[in-house]
Parts: C-alpha cells; structure tokens; sequence
C-alpha cells in the first residue's frame, strides 16, 4: 500500500478500499464486474463524510472495474471524487483518459512490442 504516504505527504487522510472480509469492523460494499467474472470493495463506515473531496489512487487499472466500483461506493457516501491516477496502466485504457468522467493519470504504461528497438 503507497496510498498511506501520499496521504501523508499532502496532508489527507487515508481510507482504504479493499476485496471482501480484509478490513476490521461495519463495511460498505459495492460489487463490481470484471473481464472474468465479478468482486467486491469495502469501505468502513464513516471513513468518509458527505461533501469531502477525495482522489482514488489504485496500483493498476486495466479495464476501470475497480476504479469505477470504487467511485461508486465513495458517491454513495456523499464523497466528491475529484480524480483518478493509477501507477500502472495497461495498453487497454491506453486512449481513455477519464474514468466515469474523472481525469484519469497513468504514471507507467508499458511499451508495446512493436515499439522496441
């Protein structure tokens, strides 16, 4: 998990989404579909308060399953979800550049093969 030390480093708080039974305590949960069947995020209740600003920030994004869920579950609290950035983008996604109209911000897309040397 990097998403601590960014919150940290701008001075947010941190609240984690992750897959079903992973976090402690009452969860919400949105289920979501992928390209190979479907899966779930949960939040803590109360982890977000109406009306706060919030960027997802996610290690990968291949179709935008998870990223969509994810704005879904934070809208159903209230949350306004400013943007999206992912460390890794797969070539997929490469000409989307907005997820559910969010600004989306890929820092590693792989090179394709036939652009090699």
């Amino acid at each position: 998990m990097f998403g601590p030390a960014i919150a940290l480093a701008i001075g947010a708080k941190f609240v984690p989404l992750r897959k079903p039974r992973k976090l402690p305590g009452e969860v919400i949960s949105e289920s979501y579909v992928l390209e190979y069947g479907t899966d779930c995020l949960e939040m803590h209740v109360g982890a977000v308060e109406p009306g706060e600003r919030v960027i997802v920030i996610d290690d990968l994004v291949a179709t935008g399953g998870t990223l969509s869920a994810a704005i879904k579950l934070l809208e159903r609290v209230g949350a306004e979800v400013v943007e999206c950035a992912c460390v890794i983008g797969l070539p997929e996604v490469k000409d989307c550049c907005r997820i559910k109209g969010r600004p989306l911000y890929i820092l590693v897309e792989p090179r394709l093969s036939d652009e090699c040397c």
